[in-house]
């Protein structure tokens, strides 16, 4: 048996070209059109509808997005002003439909 020492060599090209999509200072912009996310709100709507009556808010927004509360606030809001759900005093939500 020989003892070969080879070292493996491991290159890629165009990672430069293939990152420049992805600029930091672009996901700020990004951020601020995804205002309206049909699909979160669609996901709030069949949690309000099978869920048992008057959840939190809170709950509803931790469920829809739990590492990102600020878009399920907007989803929760959406469906208050589609006039799909209400939001008493005590922060809980019922659906009006």
């Amino acid at each position: 048996m020989r003892n070969r020492h080879e070292t493996d060599q491991f290159s890629v090209g165009g990672v430069a070209e293939r990152l420049a999509p992805y600029e930091t200072s672009e996901l700020a912009d990004v951020r601020e059109e995804e205002a309206d996310e049909p699909e979160l709100v669609e996901r709030a709507a069949t949690l309000l509808a099978i869920m048992p009556r008057n959840q939190l808010r809170a709950t509803i927004e931790s469920l829809l997005s739990p590492h990102d509360l600020e878009r399920g606030r907007r989803a929760v809001d959406a469906l208050i002003a589609a006039a799909f759900a209400a939001e008493d005093e005590s922060g809980h939500l019922r659906r009006i439909v």
